[in-house]
């Protein structure tokens, strides 16, 4: 009896300091549960493609360099905006935000970026 209690002992400390030891190398302030994974949203446009956008070109010389937009608004038909964000961990890593506007030709008149390219 006494040596089936010590063999239960004995288990389960070898259990725990197996676990423990293999959970030594977790780095926890990155860690989450449950998992979360990387999401990317949006356009993905890159410099070589942004460099390539200037005035005067029409809405189907834009869609054929960098796509057209995910979303457009209903009242403003003169406005086309890119976005874009990656997120990881629930942190915001990357963001920018391309608005190109057009005028009453269809022509680009303005174009502002916000935040960093690829």
């Amino acid at each position: 009896m006494i040596k089936q209690i010590k063999f239960v002992i004995f288990t389960i400390f070898i259990f725990n300091t197996i676990f423990l030891l293999g959970c030594s190398g977790v780095n926890f302030s990155q860690w989450r549960f449950p998992y979360m994974m990387e999401v990317q949203q949006g356009n993905y446009i890159n410099n070589e493609q942004f460099t390539q956008l200037k005035a005067g070109l029409t809405k189907d010389q834009t869609a054929t360099i960098i796509g057209h937009p995910l979303t457009t608004y209903i009242f403003k038909k003169d406005r086309w905006d890119f976005i874009y964000q990656d997120h990881k961990n629930n942190n915001l890593i990357k963001s920018y935000n391309i608005s190109l506007f057009f005028d009453k030709d269809d022509k680009i008149i303005t174009i502002r970026k916000q935040g960093e390219l690829f």
